[in-house]
């Protein structure tokens, strides 16, 4: 893989906070692009020993203490309510002017918190790696999970550049082919409808069909509509609720697009029904 185009120490202490799917795939994909000091904290010690049996990390702790102090770039790939509580917990255990980063699909809420009380030599700079599985837990770690994926950086007024650096550095690493820089507020505008509603979406098909009845009878377009449908309900019951104000939006939307079909095919507007057709494949095949 080339060089980034972003200056980044591959010898410098990188610790990853939580060895689940994500945290896991970030260390072996760090460790092979050549990073010498990744280190690991999580409550459990399978995921930890685990992860130092494969060779993704150096080191590994319960104890963040233990590894906090040692790394100049924090990775916290916890749950949005999780990440921010860890980070005023453990305030004092970072290292002196460590860059701190996430992997949350929200952000505002989330860098408002930590933002209000980070210790004055220290940066976080929002991250979202837009990539994963319905899967859960360092067994189903990849190291190639990144790849192609897209990633969003979400500086404020007060990020470094240099603290943005190390982020699209990492990202570069980890094989993202398309890196972008976004206010956090925006981000949760552009979430709402580009991740989240899908999600509500597939949610919806899946609680008006019955398996029992239906199942010889679903195809491919259902089983792709549905797909996201698999879902870690846990996380995204704090990703939905978190972006409720943005959400809504979007849902009342899509409620409105809803009953412009219902009408065009009620009343047998065929004219009506093939504009709208044609309109949403036509911007369906500029996405690729």
């Amino acid at each position: 893989m080339d060089e980034p185009d972003f200056f980044i120490n591959k010898n410098q202490g990188v610790a990853i906070v939580g060895l689940g799917l994500i945290g896991g795939s970030i260390a072996g994909a760090l460790k092979i692009n050549g990073f010498k000091n990744i280190m690991g904290i999580d409550t459990q010690n399978k995921a930890i020993e685990d992860a130092i049996n494969k060779d993704f990390i150096k080191l590994g702790d319960t104890e963040p203490e233990n590894i906090l102090p040692l790394a100049e770039i924090v990775i916290v790939c916890l749950y949005p309510k999780e990440t921010a509580e860890f980070i005023k917990k453990h305030m004092n255990d970072f290292k002196y002017k460590a860059v701190i980063t996430d992997v949350s699909g929200i952000k505002l809420d989330l860098i408002n918190e930590i933002n209000s009380c980070l210790r004055a030599d220290l940066e976080f700079v929002g991250g979202h790696p837009m990539a994963g599985s319905h899967f859960r837990g360092f067994d189903h770690a990849n190291p190639h999970l990144f790849m192609d994926a897209n990633y969003i950086i979400t500086p404020t007024d007060t990020s470094s550049l240099e603290a943005i650096s190390k982020i699209k550095g990492l990202a570069k690493i980890l094989g993202c082919k398309s890196i972008s820089e976004i206010n956090p507020g925006k981000h949760d505008e552009a979430m709402a409808l580009a991740s989240h509603m899908p999600h509500i979406t597939a949610l919806a098909l899946m609680d008006m069909c019955d398996v029992r009845e239906m199942g010889a009878l679903l195809g491919p377009s259902f089983k792709d509509a549905t797909r996201v449908a698999q879902i870690n309900s846990r996380l995204w019951a704090q990703l939905l609720i978190s972006n409720k104000d943005n959400l809504d939006e979007q849902i009342k939307i899509m409620e409105k697009k809803m009953e412009q079909l219902r009408k065009a095919i009620i009343s047998s507007d065929i004219k009506e029904l093939e504009h709208l057709m044609e309109q949403a494949g036509s911007k369906r095949r500029k996405i690729g």
